[in-house]
């Protein structure tokens, strides 16, 4: 693929990179193909993944949702249900979406770590607003003017 089409490729999945490291960003940069992208996203794949499982843990010890996953962590209650069944359909839809990409840019390695990149990093994006609306102390109901509804 060539440069230009990588290009292309990148404003594609740039909005969902807002978090992006600079290792990532290197490596995109050396990247000669999809293929080797497809490479650099995976490897940004599994940082986020690391946060978002943080981001879970951190949900499981804040005193206003910890009574809720009736576990410990990662280890045990309704919080490791939903990472399972999230992380499941994540890989279920993201096969389906390579399969259906395949007659589209990009490889088949490009398209499947796109789709688990862009959906891991929207998930960690949703598991931090839990954390910041748990953490508000009721602010999401006042007004602009600061008054309570």
């Amino acid at each position: 693929m060539s440069k230009k089409s990588l290009l292309i490729l990148a404003f594609l999945i740039a909005p969902h990179l807002a978090l992006a490291t600079p290792e990532y960003d290197a490596c995109y940069q050396k990247a000669q193909d999809d293929d080797q992208v497809a490479l650099c996203m995976k490897a940004e794949t599994l940082r986020l993944t690391k946060s978002l499982q943080e981001a879970y843990i951190n949900v499981s010890k804040h005193e206003q949702t910890s009574s809720w996953n009736k576990g410990n962590g990662l280890i045990s209650g309704n919080l490791k249900d939903m990472y399972n069944s999230w992380l499941n359909y994540r890989n279920k839809y993201c096969s389906l979406f390579t399969l259906a990409s395949e007659h589209m840019f990009g490889s088949q390695n490009f398209n499947q770590e796109r789709c688990l990149l862009n959906m891991t990093n929207d998930h960690l994006e949703l598991m931090k607003t839990i954390l910041i609306n748990a953490s508000s102390g009721g602010d999401e109901h006042m007004h602009e003017d600061g008054e309570a509804e």
